[in-house]
């Protein structure tokens, strides 16, 4: 006769699924990366974008003259600058929508880690803003130059222009 079989029994559900602030700390650093990615493509668009725009631009001038038989070309920088464009402000969109999907994590964690009357996370973050923020250079920089995300659009924005300068300096 055999023997029975040992009734099978499960390890405790904690071992097999992390606790929930696990999953969002996962989450959120996953978010944060994605973003991270995002702006690393976005700057490798622009930086081509710059690259073959230039190269193109110095074929154009290399004689000192725009010339009709050059317009073809012309119209190439424009569309480089197009491209760039549209690749920079669609890895913008990117970026923005992880980090705020990180922020929304981020909120979640601080409900679930913190004691209400604790500073949280993002009450923290907010308290070493507000003081960089009262520094001098950041009231300048920022007065003058306005959000560095801008730079990633106008830099292509202005090999459109620069395109577009010279198709019609090649008409």
């Amino acid at each position: 006769m055999s023997e029975p079989k040992p009734e099978r029994t499960l390890p405790p559900t904690d071992l097999l699924v992390p606790p929930q602030k696990d999953v969002l700390i996962a989450i959120y650093n996953d978010m944060r990366a994605h973003a991270r990615h995002a702006e690393t493509l976005r700057a490798a668009v622009v930086n081509f974008t710059i690259a073959v725009a230039s190269a193109l631009i110095a074929v154009i001038t290399a004689d000192n003259h725009v010339k009709a038989t050059e317009l073809p070309v012309c119209v190439v920088v424009t569309l480089v600058g197009v491209l760039g464009l549209v690749f920079a402000a669609n890895y913008d969109e990117l970026y923005h929508r992880n980090w705020r999907r990180a922020r929304v994590v981020r909120a979640e964690l601080d409900r679930l880690c913190f004691a209400p009357g604790h500073p949280t996370i993002a009450d923290l973050l907010d308290r070493a803003d507000d003081e960089h923020h009262d520094t001098q250079g950041y009231r300048y920089s920022r007065r003058v130059l306005g959000s560095t995300h801008r730079f990633w659009l106008v830099a292509p924005t202005l090999v459109i222009g620069g395109g577009l300068a010279l198709t019609v300096m090649a008409l």
